[in-house]
């Protein structure tokens, strides 16, 4: 059982090292004005290249590091989110954006299994919680 827990882990870890690594590209070239300002002009971004770079990054940073893990799900996930929404504004195909989405929070699962523990199980309120006269129920 171990073997397993280990090996989910790692196969989480090897996603968010690959979508981590790809935005850090992205953003690094972004940030390092290498991309041309016209290939987002055209989403009506081209000024705030240098600033998506840069949360691309910072984010991509987050998500990396496992004590801000969870705080990195959350920017990633609002990143991919927010370039679905562009793509779908212009008409344009939006497969690999989404599965981006899908594959980060794959790989949360996997690398930590109670971060989606609250769709299995609500929490449960304790007696003593119950028992105080805010929460009592009428």
């Amino acid at each position: 059982m171990k073997e397993r827990k280990n090996w989910g882990k790692i196969t989480g870890l090897v996603l968010h090292v690959l979508i981590g690594g790809l935005m850090i590209f992205t953003g690094w070239q972004k940030i390092l004005g290498l991309i041309s300002p016209e290939a987002l002009a055209k989403y009506g971004l081209g000024e705030q290249m240098q600033l998506i770079g840069a949360g691309a990054f910072l984010t991509a940073l987050l998500l990396l590091m496992p004590r801000t893990s969870s705080l990195g799900l959350l920017l990633t996930s609002a990143f991919w989110g927010g370039a679905i929404c562009i793509h779908m504004a212009h008409g344009e195909p939006y497969v690999f954006q989404a599965l981006m989405l899908v594959l980060t929070w794959v790989g949360a699962y996997l690398r930590n299994p109670a971060t989606l523990g609250s769709f299995s199980h609500p929490p449960r309120m304790t007696r003593e919680l119950a028992a105080e006269p805010e929460f009592a129920v009428w």
